[in-house]
């Protein structure tokens, strides 16, 4: 099936949307937050993606972005609960298929979807999503292998390195989605590590770790381009709830 991106935190909004698609005959994946969003376009390359402008890690905004760097031509479509954000966003060049204010008219935006060529017409669906590339920075490895060995459990592909220098080095063959960067460690920094992540993969989603509380380096991870900050030792439910990972997405 033509497949949708349904993007929303709230709960009740996003099961009226994926009935509503769903029954108009579409395939349907959900994200509740920007780093699940972008996550979900790798793994499912959907057609196109209804994004709510407010949402967790990431936002809107910085969703947007990624997913435009994985595919240029995905259609979207923008919603929002906030008056006259969506005209805002339009006067300020955001270029998108429509952009809609909540409460939603559902019949519009399938319109808006069919005028961009979205239609739930059949095609040959994959055997399997794409396994997600994680590359996890860390110099202790009892850590490294409990987060590789995690994340590979979880339908990752997982690769796992001891300092920046190598994690530079692995970046340009490796390609990862997501990084998991501990903050400090021997040799390059971490914050210069990330400094020269976002230079060059402007598209995947760092994820900071540290042992130590240091509000000071974890605002400055965040204005880097960190999409969340984790303390050490990591809580695996924490980093699930970073990652979207949900039994019902079939993770």
């Amino acid at each position: 099936m033509t497949t949708l991106l349904l993007v929303e935190d709230d709960p009740r909004v996003l099961a009226l949307l994926k009935e509503y698609f769903s029954q108009e005959g579409y395939g349907v994946v959900t994200a509740t937050t920007g780093v699940e969003a972008f996550l979900q376009v790798v793994r499912w390359a959907p057609q196109a993606v209804i994004l709510d402008l407010f949402i967790p890690r990431l936002g809107g905004l910085g969703a947007l972005e990624r997913i435009r760097r994985l595919d240029p031509g995905i259609v979207v479509i923008l919603i929002s609960g906030i008056p006259n954000a969506v005209d805002m966003l339009q006067e300020a060049g955001v270029s998108v298929a429509g952009a809609f204010t909540k409460p939603v008219n559902l019949d519009r935006i399938s319109e808006t979807l069919a005028r961009a060529g979205v239609t739930p017409s059949r095609t040959t669906p994959a055997e399997r999503p794409t396994r997600i590339r994680a590359l996890v920075v860390d110099d202790e490895p009892e850590v490294r292998k409990l987060l590789t060995d995690y994340l590979e459990e979880r339908g990752f592909d997982a690769l796992g390195v001891w300092d920046g220098e190598e994690a530079l080095r692995r970046i340009s063959d490796f390609r990862p989605h997501v990084i998991l960067l501990d903050i400090l460690m021997p040799g390059l920094s971490g914050v210069e590590t990330l400094r020269r992540i976002g230079a060059r993969l402007r598209e995947t989603c760092v994820i900071v770790i540290s042992g130590h509380e240091d509000l000071e380096t974890a605002r400055r991870a965040l204005e880097l381009g960190a999409v969340e900050y984790l303390r050490k030792p990591v809580d695996l439910g924490d980093l699930d709830a970073v990652l979207g990972l949900r039994v019902e997405n079939g993770s």
